[in-house]
């Protein structure tokens, strides 16, 4: 077996992810259509399978996969009892993750909260790109008040942001 460096100054993932908005709100027909072109862009139409990976002996279930790309809805990641353990075998697998339908988040959905900061915060420390449909603008995600989530979400708030810009997109 013969083995090439290919060395291209173009990240085409990137190029693929540019085109188009990586955080597409407020949820609807807009960004449904939006989350399904970009997912049709970045696998080359191919449709995908679903596929699980193991940790810690628990099955964590990945409803679409292609090729480093993965899909969930947002209840399959923060809707179930996964953490950071969990999170971080994702980022391990998959270089780009798209999360769809991220609901506004009020005080009694604390542990869904809870769960969608410790996603962010891994898949940001990871550098995994981040495609999702939400009801809201980030800031706008956590309409908590009160506890530690509020004050943590506003990290989050702000990497959701970040995690749209150019230069984090380009890196890696």
């Amino acid at each position: 077996c013969a083995e090439y460096m290919l060395d291209a100054r173009t990240d085409y993932r990137l190029e693929k992810l540019s085109k188009a908005p990586v955080y597409m709100a407020p949820l609807g027909d807009k960004s449904a259509k939006g989350m399904a072109a970009a997912w049709e862009r970045m696998t080359g139409g191919a449709k995908g399978a679903a596929t699980s990976l193991t940790v810690k002996g628990r099955k964590v279930v990945v409803p679409l996969a292609h090729e480093g790309l993965a899909r969930f809805g947002f209840d399959d990641l923060c809707g179930k009892p996964l953490g950071s353990q969990d999170y971080l075998a994702l980022a391990r697998k998959f270089h780009t993750i798209f999360i769809d339908d991220v609901p506004i988040m009020a005080i009694e959905h604390r542990n869904q909260a809870k769960r969608f900061i410790n996603l962010i915060d891994t898949l940001y420390d990871q550098g995994i790109k981040l495609v999702i449909s939400a009801e809201a603008n980030p800031h706008a995600l956590y309409s908590g008040k009160r506890g530690t989530e509020s004050f943590e979400f506003e990290r989050t708030a702000s990497r959701l942001i970040e995690m749209q810009s150019e230069k984090y997109l380009a890196e890696r």
